[in-house]
């Protein structure tokens, strides 16, 4: 598939995870030159950074226009700030980012700094399955993680358990006899 061809319909990828109405791409439109070094840079990137690549613009169409404001907020902070302040920003979203990332953080910690360098390595080229799989693996290896984890107070500040004698997902009360 040549260039040409290529083009707009990346073109209409990006603009859609832009949220910017994309009309049918015309043939005689010609890219521009930051189209085409963008390109060029993707196609240089090993598979299995095309593939993060490949899951962030997924997760990045699934994602409601308020959360893409949000995103490309928090993208544009990171992009300005020092490498000092860059770490900083990772640290915090790999701790805001879930039980595991909280616990691939710990799992991490706990090697040798060049031991956790491969580690590292080689969790980022599994698939997103396999990594699934070897985090479930780590919360059963690190139990204490597990039980730090705490089940979110919900916000109108009722209780979330069930009453006596209601099924599971009815919405009837129990009958009284």
């Amino acid at each position: 598939m040549s260039l040409r061809h290529l083009l707009p319909s990346f073109l209409a990828a990006v603009l859609a995870a832009a949220d910017v109405p994309v009309s049918a791409p015309r043939p005689d439109l010609e890219p521009s030159i930051e189209e085409i070094q963008t390109l060029r840079r993707i196609l240089e990137l090993p598979p299995e950074r095309l593939s993060r690549i490949r899951g962030a613009i997924e997760k990045m169409e699934r994602m409601p226009p308020e959360a893409r404001r949000d995103f490309a907020e928090r993208l544009a902070k990171f992009e300005k700030a020092s490498p000092e302040e860059r770490h900083a920003l990772s640290r915090d979203m790999r701790e805001r980012g879930g039980f595991g990332g909280r616990l691939l953080e710990h799992h991490l910690r706990s090697l040798p700094p060049e031991e956790a360098r491969s580690e590292r390595e080689r969790i980022m080229a599994m698939t997103p399955e396999a990594r699934m799989d070897f985090i479930r693996a780590l919360a059963l290896r690190y139990p204490e993680i597990a039980a730090k984890e705490k089940r979110p107070e919900p916000k109108d500040g009722k209780s979330m358990k069930r009453r006596p004698g209601v099924p599971p997902g009815s919405l009837q009360p129990p009958q009284q006899k």
